[in-house]
């Protein structure tokens, strides 16, 4: 279930976001991508300028999902984020969940993984207008991992946790989710 929009887009990102669909190739990915791109154009985030997938392979992903826009953001107006330890585990274990079968999901594991590296909320520090909209990312992108995220976990603590989970780390102490202290901290609201 899609969690319900907290707030309404700004005219500014609705009108990026219908202009990079009027541009767009027609995959299944280019709306989600437009939001990315939308949300980093008006400062939202923590992205880089090429949004963690380096200036080649940023511009063949603005080339494939929207042929024939233009598109050179400055590197100097978002810097790179501090990679933390994890973000290779982070990347291998998001790469290996990408659907093949969608174009550029690949490039998805790099953006999410970059977006991880951020303090806020997933859905925020990749830029993206709400929670929903990185749920669909997940369901289009990783469906294995959306469809294990059957309690709706906040994503973040949900990546983390399948990560270290498949490297047999146990960080909870409590023996379920419903018993633990932090269970709003996990589940509640994103807000």
């Amino acid at each position: 279930m899609l969690a319900p929009l907290t707030h309404r887009p700004s005219p500014a990102r609705v009108a990026l976001h219908a202009h990079l669909m009027a541009h767009a190739a027609g995959t299944p990915s280019d709306e989600l991508l437009a939001h990315l791109v939308a949300g980093w154009t008006l400062g939202e985030g923590m992205l880089p300028a090429d949004l963690g997938l380096g200036a080649e392979r940023f511009a063949a992903l603005m080339a494939r999902h929207f042929p024939g826009l233009t598109w050179r953001p400055s590197a100097d107006l978002a810097p790179r984020p501090e990679l933390f330890p994890e973000f290779d585990d982070l990347l291998r274990f998001l790469a290996a969940e990408a659907d093949p079968a969608v174009p550029g999901a690949g490039d998805l594991a790099l953006i999410v993984a970059t977006g991880c590296m951020g303090a806020e909320h997933l859905w925020q520090d990749l830029g993206l207008p709400s929670r929903r909209e990185l749920s669909q990312l997940f369901a289009l992108g990783f469906p294995a991992l959306a469809r294990a995220n059957d309690r709706d976990m906040k994503w973040k603590k949900f990546l983390y946790r399948e990560l270290c989970q498949r490297d047999g780390i146990y960080v909870c102490s409590s023996p379920s989710c419903e018993a633990c202290s932090d269970f709003k901290l996990c589940f509640g609201p994103e807000v």
